[in-house]
């Protein structure tokens, strides 16, 4: 007797657990699912333009390419303003240049509009796109991001001062890898990373504004003040607002 009132409140145990685990999975497949169509329903669709100036030995599918990359990171600077400030999306503060760079590999875009243009001996790729963000694209970017800062720890010292860029065109990755080594104050392997970008990406602006950055902690004002020009001819709105803000910098003043 003794042992079927055991067995038999083992049972009832058993049906209270059951019913308790159960009701736990359709909780959390409930949280799971209002999460995902959190997600979804704050999806901002952005229309946003990007340009890329063909510089020597550049391909017109490299052009093409640097240019939807402006036009979607132009659209994540739009969309992300409203998500941060909805607290959708973390506060990356000082890795923001390298997340908003590799969310921009995530982002969908239609491309709406591809325009050619002479531009003396060389082309001008001009692309208007309709992207839609999602909080997804930045998570992913971030969880890339951590997986990429441990590939670079893993780099010996030649590897920095002699990288080898990968051919494939990325510029999203390409970018935020110089981006890691500013938010590391590792300046000097930056310009020498960034050199190397040229070589790729030779008419590319966030390469200069990135190499200014760097040169400023450098103390290289007058170097600086180079590549903030660059960086204003190929049409980069902060280096020109820069350029025309920036007074003195390391006792060097800068030409108005």
């Amino acid at each position: 007797m003794a042992i079927l009132d055991c067995l038999s409140g083992k049972i009832v145990k058993d049906k209270v657990f059951m019913r308790g685990f159960i009701l736990a999975i359709l909780l959390l497949d409930f949280t799971a699912s209002t999460f995902a169509q959190d997600f979804a329903d704050n999806a901002i669709e952005v229309e946003a333009k990007g340009s890329y100036l063909m510089g020597d030995g550049n391909s017109k599918q490299l052009a093409k390419q640097l240019a939807i990359f402006e036009a979607k990171r132009s659209a994540l600077e739009t969309a992300g303003k409203y998500l941060t400030h909805k607290s959708l999306l973390p506060f990356y503060e000082m890795k923001k240049e390298e997340i908003y760079s590799l969310a921009a590999r995530e982002t969908q875009g239609k491309i709406l509009e591809e325009r050619w243009e002479p531009i003396g001996k060389t082309m001008k790729c001009l692309i208007r796109i309709r992207a839609k963000v999602q909080i997804s694209d930045f998570i992913k970017a971030g969880i890339q991001n951590r997986k990429l800062e441990k590939e670079d720890e893993k780099e010996s010292l030649f590897e920095e001062m002699d990288p080898v860029l990968s051919k494939e065109i990325d510029p999203g990755k390409d970018i935020a890898k110089a981006y890691r080594l500013l938010r590391k104050r590792e300046w000097r392997m930056a310009v020498i990373y960034l050199d190397h970008m040229e070589k790729k990406y030779s008419n590319w602006g966030n390469i200069y504004m990135a190499k200014a950055i760097a040169l400023y902690a450098l103390n290289a004002p007058s170097e600086m003040e180079k590549a903030l020009e660059i960086a204003c001819r190929l049409e980069k709105n902060r280096a020109c607002d820069d350029l025309r803000r920036l007074k003195k910098v390391h006792n060097l003043d800068l030409a108005p």
